[in-house]
């Protein structure tokens, strides 16, 4: 019986072992790649509120010998620059354009005024920032106006410049969608938002990498997408009052006040209701008061406890959508990255309204008023606690971040693990609160990225 030659054996064992490992790093390289939406060209993407992207189409930048012009008075506002201005131009100049905006939509947030947060204000600033991006991407790909530095190549601009066309400025147009929304949401800091926002135009000329034009059409499209977005954003129910009064039944919620709950009749982006999912009605909780009082802490579970209770929870995610869009050199590209932040917001918002309606379903009580002996770790929200609303909005996320992800979808659902689990530690939701909201949000978060997807 002839056998092949001990070397063509091992030749072929090495080039099946070859093989094998290429179609493993090839797999891998698949299910870490963003999804993208089709082989549409940005200026084609779809949007949230914007019907129709022509509608808002940008005028004509100006001709060549009008940006000879234009070139002149650039040069002489970068000989004005100093370190406070490239300070400046730095600053605005890290991440995507939407990057430093969500930084400051995330530091906006406190709970004196809870209802503004279930609004989810991130959601619709990001709606604005993604519309407004993807008609300044129509707008580029129409009339592919060449950068300052490509027309006078002796121009030294402080950063480097985009290889995208220059007109209208997508530093301009996030920095005006974000900031006419954000001032809507938090008035009393509406100066210094708009003085941020200027800054950040401002930075792009200073900077030599856009015309002064550039920068005049990209605010006057944030203006008019934002203009869209708070319109949507005015009629979302929230200027509804309850009238009612809080149950005296010892086995359910009660408190003073029930904090968020007309949340519940707010209109979703994108889910159909807010009791489209919610979940059956919660056990007694008995046995796992008694689990929970039997808990013994260590440094582990205590530094959970204390980190996701010092947070808001969305604020978390969004840092992790940052890291993933770093990982994956995503930071140049700016309208992926302003569709990320986009979905992202949109689901946190419309889980907001599904959280509350189950709440309020129930009334489901807190491990705290179930025994009004047990002292939590930590504070315990003012309102029901079945389902447990930080588990709930993370499964969300990490469902919608694994949409864009996939390659990291185990990291993702750790994370929203942990954050379940972190609840009970603190003492403030019973084991069901977190496993039911686990549940509830990813089914949360699937419908919203299939709904995304038909769209």
């Amino acid at each position: 019986m002839c056998t092949k030659p001990n070397y063509i054996v091992s030749t072929g064992k090495w080039w099946l072992t070859t093989l094998l490992c290429c179609s493993v790093l090839l797999t891998l390289a698949q299910n870490s790649f963003v999804s993208e939406p089709g082989n549409k060209s940005p200026g084609g993407w779809k949007t949230f509120i914007v019907k129709d992207i022509k509608e808002l189409r940008v005028p004509a930048p100006p001709d060549k010998d009008q940006s000879q012009k234009e070139l002149k008075e650039l040069k002489e506002k970068m000989s004005q620059g100093n370190n406070e201005k490239k300070q400046a131009i730095l600053y605005w100049d890290a991440g995507s354009p939407a990057y430093r905006w969500n930084q400051l939509g995330y530091s906006l947030i406190t709970f004196d005024n809870f209802d503004r947060f279930l609004r989810t204000p991130t959601a619709w600033m990001n709606m604005a920032i993604y519309d407004a991006t993807i008609a300044a991407w129509n707008a580029k790909e129409l009339y592919q106006r060449k950068r300052p530095t490509q027309l006078d190549p002796s121009l030294k601009a402080v950063i480097k410049a985009p290889s995208t066309s220059s007109y209208p400025c997508e530093h301009t147009v996030t920095a005006a969608a974000a900031a006419i929304v954000l001032a809507y949401f938090y008035p009393e800091k509406a100066d210094s938002i708009m003085k941020l926002a200027k800054e950040a135009s401002e930075s792009r000329v200073y900077a030599g990498v856009q015309f002064p034009s550039d920068v005049a059409a990209g605010w006057k499209l944030g203006q008019d997408v934002a203009d869209r977005v708070l319109a949507e954003a005015k009629n979302d129910g929230s200027d509804k009052k309850w009238t009612g009064n809080v149950k005296s039944d010892p086995k359910i919620w009660r408190g003073e006040y029930p904090v968020g709950i007309m949340t519940a009749s707010w209109k979703p982006i994108l889910l159909k209701a807010g009791d489209q999912f919610r979940p059956a009605a919660p056990p007694d909780f008995e046995k796992e008061m008694q689990d929970m009082k039997n808990f013994k802490h260590d440094l582990r579970s205590s530094n959970l406890a204390y980190y996701w209770a010092a947070s808001s929870g969305f604020d978390i995610w969004t840092e992790m959508a940052n890291q993933k869009i770093f990982e994956y050199h995503l930071d140049n590209h700016t309208p992926a990255c302003a569709r990320i932040y986009a979905l992202l917001n949109v689901a946190m918002h419309d889980v907001s309204i599904s959280i509350m309606d189950a709440k309020y379903a129930y009334w489901g009580t807190r491990p705290i008023l179930y025994d009004t002996t047990f002292r939590p770790l930590v504070f315990t929200p003012p309102f029901p606690g079945y389902p447990s609303g930080h588990a709930t909005a993370s499964s969300t996320a990490a469902t919608v971040l694994q949409y864009f992800f996939p390659g990291d979808a185990a990291q993702f659902k750790k994370l929203a693990q942990e954050c379940a689990d972190s609840r009970f530690y603190a003492g403030i939701h019973f084991k069901t609160d977190n496993e039911v909201g686990l549940v509830l949000g990813k089914k949360v978060g699937e419908y919203i990225v299939e709904t995304w997807d038909k769209k």
